[in-house]
């Protein structure tokens, strides 16, 4: 009895920690979990953190779309230099990448760009959206990313996907990024892992 007690016990308490798992909806898509990382300064303050979800079946290392939360606590509270940053760092790389720049709502700056790694059949779209931290300090950012194969997209449908994909960003809440930033920064204590990954 005590052995079945315990068991289900178990059970219940894995049921719960499952059941608090976050998870992401974005463009009709639900992105689950899959690795965070609360990165920690030597001082013991919090460094840039990345939250990283995606799709059922799909992994952080083999994934088609890609959904994040990003922490900056270090960086200058400026959504739209943050986001301008990111875009000219992207064209540094690639010289024939472009960047577009969208003003958000309350602040918020969102930065779409389309890039590629040499002699790749594979290019990456991403929509980066910055806002302010919870407190005030430094930044936090969403991401979205989806990889296309040159063969599968034709350039009308690549623009019909970047058009529905910032459109989809602007209207996403920065809150559940906001908070789940600030609730690790709560619950971070000495000893705690820095990087948890998680198996679909």
């Amino acid at each position: 009895m005590r052995t079945a007690l315990g068991s289900m016990l178990f059970l219940a308490s894995v049921t719960c920690v499952l059941a608090e798992a976050p998870t992401i909806d974005f463009s009709g898509q639900t992105y689950h979990l899959d690795y965070q990382d609360r990165a920690k300064q030597r001082d013991g303050n919090s460094g840039n953190g990345v939250a990283e979800f995606t799709l059922p079946g799909e992994t952080v290392n083999n994934w088609t779309k890609l959904f994040a939360f990003h922490s900056y606590p270090e960086v200058p509270p400026n959504p739209a230099l943050a986001a301008e940053t990111l875009g000219k760092t992207v064209k540094e790389a690639n010289k024939d990448a472009n960047f577009a720049l969208t003003d958000g709502e309350n602040g918020e700056a969102i930065v779409d760009f389309l890039t590629w790694a040499p002699d790749s059949d594979v290019m990456e779209f991403n929509v980066f959206k910055y806002a302010k931290a919870a407190d005030g300090q430094g930044l936090i950012a969403l991401q979205y990313a989806q990889r296309i194969k040159t063969k599968d997209m034709e350039v009308a449908d690549f623009r019909k996907l970047r058009q529905h994909a910032v459109e989809e960003m602007a209207h996403t809440d920065v809150a559940p990024a906001r908070d789940y930033f600030a609730d690790e920064a709560g619950d971070d204590q000495p000893g705690d892992d820095q990087a948890t990954k998680t198996d679909n």
